[in-house]
């Protein structure tokens, strides 16, 4: 990419104005039109698939509270799961606090911690993952970790990029026996933005990874259409972890623009042979603001009407509404048991994970 001249050199200034406020914030609208039209059929007909009784899920959460604070740290992006040992292991990721906010994008490496209950208290055992150096692609910084059990394996997947800016930000994996590590790390990102002026040209991010029943690996990520200016949610499918992923043609599946809203951050598991995506309403007010977006598919491509995932901050923490990003969750026995996410403020006045219980 050029970096000065022209339309490139203009779009690279917004990109680092958007960036220098916001940790990954999309900025959508829509110009009305035949896709918005297909849109409204796509959700209509998701809609009309679903059963009809009203989503609950955001009445299930009882708040716990913070957990990982970390003096000196901004800590962001929360993953759990247990562990053959009977222990609850927690990857985030952090950087340091006198970066601000912004930080993430030059600075954040993956910790690894660990607790007896999902609740904690969690101790940091240790950085699993941090920027390569070099020109590897993700030789910068890594952030956004989501961790799954593959067969015997655990895969960590996550971002990074190679120089500090979105432009170079892509999807990777990292494959360990062990949630201690080592993990195996590859040569090459497992999902990389499409060919330029492609919807998802820009960059990939915000990776969110479902293993289908049909034993394929459904990987949901973000990108930013610089087209319209929009963000938007993609798909792309694998018959390994490893891939090859490819890209599916009804994408971009979830997309706000129509409404003028705009959302990220997903989270997807099944449950009773039904999709369900929880996302960051991301101060929009899709369904209200500065809280979560829950949505639900029969086959993970068409998606029923938003409904809310979790409330605000001040509605289980008190205090002033904060930011409330990054959902993910804890499955047991075939459920959501725990949501985690991360929220600003805190003990530290940096950032911090959050825990909900998710009652029955």
């Amino acid at each position: 990419m050029k970096r000065s001249g022209g339309f490139d050199c203009a779009l690279e200034q917004v990109v680092a104005l958007h960036y220098s406020f916001s940790c990954d914030l999309p900025v959508v609208c829509w110009r009305p039109g035949r896709r918005e039209l297909r849109i409204a059929t796509r959700a209509a007909d998701a809609e009309h698939a679903m059963n009809s009784a009203e989503l609950s899920f955001h009445q299930r959460l009882q708040p716990v509270g913070r957990i990982l604070e970390l003096d000196g740290w901004f800590v962001w992006c929360c993953s759990a799961i247990d562990g053959p040992d009977g222990k609850v292991h927690l990857f985030c990721s952090r950087w340091p606090a006198e970066l601000g906010m912004a930080g993430w994008s030059t600075d954040s490496e993956i910790v690894h911690a660990v607790s007896d209950r999902p609740e904690g208290p969690f101790e940091l055992r240790d950085v699993a993952l941090r920027g390569r150096g070099g020109e590897i692609w993700d030789a910068q910084m890594v952030h956004n970790p989501t961790i799954h059990k593959v067969g015997v394996q655990y895969a960590l997947i996550h971002i990074g990029n190679r120089d500090g800016r979105p432009f170079t930000q892509c999807i990777g994996l990292a494959l360990s026996n062990w949630l201690d590590g080592p993990w195996r790390r590859f040569d090459q990102p497992i999902l990389r933005p499409s060919q330029r002026r492609a919807w998802d040209w820009l960059h990939v991010t915000n990776p969110a990874l479902l293993q289908h029943p049909n034993g394929q690996f459904w990987l949901y990520y973000k990108s930013w259409d610089i087209r319209d200016n929009l963000f938007k949610m993609g798909l792309a499918i694998a018959d390994r972890i490893e891939g090859p992923y490819e890209k599916h043609p009804a994408n971009p599946v979830v997309d706000y623009s129509a409404l003028g809203k705009r959302m990220e951050d997903p989270y997807v598991f099944m449950q009773n042979g039904v999709f369900h995506m929880i996302m960051a309403d991301d101060n929009q007010g899709i369904v209200k603001q500065h809280g979560g977006i829950i949505v639900e598919s029969r086959d993970g491509i068409r998606w029923a009407e938003p409904k809310l995932a979790y409330d605000t901050t001040d509605i289980y923490f008190g205090g002033k509404v904060e930011r409330f990003e990054r959902p993910q969750v804890l499955m047991r026995d075939g459920r959501p048991a725990y949501l985690y996410l991360a929220a600003t403020g805190g003990r530290c006045g940096t950032s911090s994970p959050v825990c909900l219980r998710v009652r029955g």
